[in-house]
């Protein structure tokens, strides 16, 4: 297999049929190089395109409830959010998202915006996710897992696609998706789509109170290129954008009116790969991103006091990220194959409201990483590998890893690996300064680092085992973990100090009788509480004490031609939170259960059936979340394909959610809406 089309950066057009189409599944992600799933040094799902089409999922984020132990929620006051056994909030940033081998997650809180990613699920090939920490392959914030969402390579189709899905409450999802010939010089595709859902209600609960609502409307544009500048270099090109609006707010709310809130996020990645060899080649790739948000309202602060008053806030967002890295692999002798890299990356944020600054924040980082892996004998493949870093906000780190593949037979393996990773603060957690003023004075403090933050640290130890049986059809992926947490980095109330006009400060009483505990520094200068005799609360970010979360997972896919699939997933998780711990609701952050079932039937006459099934047992999401009780999910899609035996042309009718609306992220806030919709498909 030519390893060049299997560089994490993008694959290639040569090798992009050998890499995604082949009997055997090839994985990219777990090491940085092409691999079978047998001998990777950690446990890789893949979303395939048959269960991305079977699911019916029209967003990027639900596909993620077909991996074990993966937690989903929407919520109306932000992008969705995914979180790996747990310890999600609204804002999750344990899990580094990649599209085609570039990070997207936001600068400034670490999470993904994952509705407003610039791809949709018809331009994805497959979606490869690391239900684990790798931090050895990728540094930091490879904390918990990585989801690798890998685009369609345009050299593996030409001609004119058109999709459109229409359903019920003004939803519709239109895209237009046309490739170049075959024979060209330069494989090219460009797509676009719009889409447009209502995803949350108000239902005003018994005492007549409203709780939020949300609609959006999306555009999404890629242009995706590639050509082979000689028989061993190809030059890659990938840019975008996707621009809309959500409606967010709360019906008759003075602090959060209904208003309008505009997202656009852009991209470029360039990557040249060299090949010197069927294992060895050098690539060498940058890309930019930029997000900017843009309310169409203006936030409203409460600044306390006897008497509620409200201050206008300046809540506009821009953050960017450049990234340039460089990779080479090659394959020593029979028995030993290396990878080695580096990379620089600088991301900045410009946000008044969180940082009582107009200018712009910066934090630069800088890595190398790389991996040896050793054959000794026919049975058993070492891989040792790490990642050196160092970030402005976390200093020096390092994140190991050891793993040992032990082949049970050419189908089979057990895994057994080990190692550390690190979470970085971001720019939010290192720099907050949320300040409310009026006329010049500060009259009240939102979130504040009041300290330096140590990185999160995850110590991890898993057993898997991996069978690809194609003879039956089968194949299963099991895996118990072990992982020690240190360090979790909270969010807490804290207190600050009395300050008369004149400058004197009234500390807090040492004896502590109402249990304020105090911020762990004197407020900013300028400020001038409208209470000046008492103390005010604020928050403050520090680190929090450590847990320990076991586990145990597993997956069975098995399909039989011209009868179907089945893909069943199961996790269980269990979380014991030791002493210091802040947040004692960390317990509770993981169901003991999570079930994901997804059943494809094939039927006459071109027809074909999917059936979803998706389960959580009760669970407390953080933060701006709460507890969501045991719910199922239930997604029914019904399909046909027509014209040529070799062409893309469906027609489906898909429900989600049969059972109706459920509770979501929040139990007694939020209820996910329901949708039924039909799709058509047209290629020439």
């Amino acid at each position: 297999m030519h390893t060049a089309g299997a560089t994490l950066a993008l694959p290639s057009a040569a090798a992009a049929g050998d890499v995604f189409f082949d009997d055997i599944p090839i994985v990219l992600t777990a090491s940085r190089l092409a691999q079978s799933p047998i001998d990777a040094p950690a446990a890789v799902t893949i979303i395939d395109r048959e269960m991305i089409a079977a699911s019916g999922f029209t967003e990027i984020h639900d596909l993620l409830r077909l991996v074990p132990g993966f937690l989903v929620a929407q919520w109306p006051e932000g992008s969705p959010t995914v979180a790996n056994h747990g310890l999600g909030d609204a804002y999750n940033g344990r899990v580094k998202v990649m599209i085609d081998g570039r990070t997207v997650n936001s600068p400034m809180r670490g999470n993904a915006n994952w509705r407003e990613l610039p791809v949709r699920t018809d331009d994805i090939e497959r979606i490869e996710v690391v239900r684990g920490p790798n931090g050895a392959a990728y540094g930091a914030n490879a904390f918990q897992g990585v989801v690798n969402i890998i685009t369609r390579a345009p050299a593996t189709e030409d001609g004119l696609t058109l999709i459109s899905r229409i359903g019920q409450d003004g939803f519709y999802d239109h895209g237009v998706r046309l490739s170049g010939q075959p024979d060209g010089a330069v494989d090219w595709r460009l797509s676009g789509s719009r889409r447009a859902a209502r995803t949350f209600r108000s239902p005003a609960e018994n005492d007549g109170m409203a709780n939020p609502q949300e609609r959006f409307v999306l555009d999404t544009v890629n242009f995706s290129a590639s050509t082979q500048l000689s028989p061993n270099d190809e030059l890659r090109l990938q840019l975008g954008m996707s621009d809309g609006v959500h409606e967010r707010g709360t019906p008759g709310s003075v602090a959060d009116p209904i208003g309008e809130e505009s997202f656009r996020a852009n991209y470029l990645h360039l990557a040249w790969t060299r090949s010197f060899g069927a294992e060895s080649d050098f690539t060498l790739q940058y890309y930019r991103q930029s997000e900017h948000v843009r309310p169409g309202k203006l936030a409203v602060a409460e600044l306390g006091g006897r008497r509620t008053r409200l201050a206008v806030v300046d809540v506009d967002l821009d953050t960017t990220r450049d990234d340039l890295e460089l990779q080479y692999s090659t394959r020593l002798d029979p028995a030993w194959q290396m990878m080695i890299g580096a990379g620089v990356r600088q991301e900045s944020v410009r946000s008044r409201d969180y940082f009582n600054t107009r200018g712009t924040l910066y934090a630069r980082h800088a890595q190398v990483f790389g991996s040896l892996t050793w054959q000794p004998v026919e049975w058993l493949k070492i891989n040792a590998g790490g990642t050196f870093e160092k970030h402005d906000y976390s200093g020096d780190l390092f994140s190991p890893r050891l793993a040992f593949n032990i082949a049970l037979s050419q189908q089979s393996s057990l895994r057994l690996s080990g190692g550390v990773a690190y979470r970085a603060p971001t720019l939010l957690q290192s720099d907050a300064e949320q300040v409310y003023r009026e006329d010049g004075a500060i009259k009240a403090l939102g979130l504040r680092a009041t300290q330096r933050l140590q990185p999160e640290r995850v110590r991890y130890a898993e057993l898997g085992y991996v069978a690809l049986l194609a003879d039956l059809g089968l194949n299963l992926d099991v895996r118990v973990f072990h992982e020690s947490y240190e360090r979790y980095i909270d969010e807490r109330t804290c207190w600050n100090p009395a300050i008369a006009a004149d400058g004197t400060v009234t500390p807090l009483d040492p004896n502590n009788p109402l249990g304020r505990l105090p911020c762990r520094a004197l407020p900013p200068s300028g400020y001038l509480p409208y209470e000046q005799t008492r103390p005010q609360r604020s928050s403050e970010m520090l680190n929090s004490g450590a847990f320990v979360m076991d586990g145990a997972e597993f997956s069975v896919d098995w399909r039989r031609p011209g009868w179907g699939r089945v893909v069943l997933s199961q996790a269980f998780i269990e979380i014991d939170a030791g002493k210091g711990v802040l947040d004692e609701d960390i317990e509770v952050s993981a169901p003991q259960a999570v079930t994901s079932l997804l059943l494809i039937k094939e039927l006459p006459d071109r027809w074909r059936a999917s059936i979803g099934y998706y389960h959580n047992e009760k669970m407390k999401w953080l933060n701006q979340g709460d507890v969501v009780p045991p719910r199922d999910r239930v997604d029914l899609k019904v399909s046909r394909s027509f014209g040529p035996a070799r062409s893309d042309n469906e027609f489906a009718i898909t429900a989600q959610s049969v059972g109706g609306r459920y509770p979501e992220f929040h139990e007694g806030k939020y209820r996910a809406e329901p949708q039924l919709f039909a799709s058509l498909r047209l290629s020439w």
